[in-house]
């Protein structure tokens, strides 16, 4: 009877053990950072935060700075989604920017979107997106940044900028 005591105790032990650790491994705590900049000519300008409307059928440049600060010292992979309403030809800028996990073009909802992979951790460095564009619709356009953690959980939610593209802009 002791010992069958003994060893129910131990393994209750076991199993309070596994599951405290099973329970920190788990996706830490995240604070992103999400800043939209653009441009409307190709070179050494600033990318501008006031910027909001493009000509249709001329490049368009930007730069979104995305940091992501946890509270864990290791790096974790998330997963950056970009979506640019009405603008078809995308090209991503490798030279001063991610590299893109995916360039995809949406028929049906007339977008494309772009998908990185980018690492966070406690001494997070500031990771830019960059990329040039062509508008081919008038109207807003709502480009939104989306993050999803290694679950596939979005995290931080909210992350966009409205822009317009007109046929002619007011000089």
């Amino acid at each position: 009877m002791k010992n069958t005591m003994k060893k129910t105790i131990a393994l209750l032990l076991l199993f309070v053990v596994a599951l405290s650790t099973l329970v920190s491994c788990g996706t830490p705590e995240t604070t992103p950072s999400v800043v939209f900049g653009f441009k409307t000519t190709d070179g050494a300008s600033e990318y501008n935060e006031s910027i909001d409307a493009f000509e249709i059928g001329k490049d368009f440049y930007t730069c979104i700075k995305v940091k992501l600060v946890t509270d864990e010292k290791s790096n974790y992979d998330f997963t950056v989604v970009v979506e640019v309403p009405k603008t078809k030809d995308i090209e991503v800028d490798q030279t001063g920017g991610k590299n893109a996990d995916s360039v995809v073009w949406d028929e049906q909802n007339e977008k494309t979107v772009l998908t990185f992979t980018i690492q966070g951790s406690k001494e997070a460095v500031e990771e830019k997106i960059m990329f040039k564009g062509t508008p081919t619709g008038e109207g807003s356009a709502k480009m939104t940044v989306k993050i999803y953690d290694q679950d596939g959980v979005e995290i931080g939610t909210g992350y966009f900028r409205t822009i317009f593209f007109k046929y002619e802009l007011q000089e």
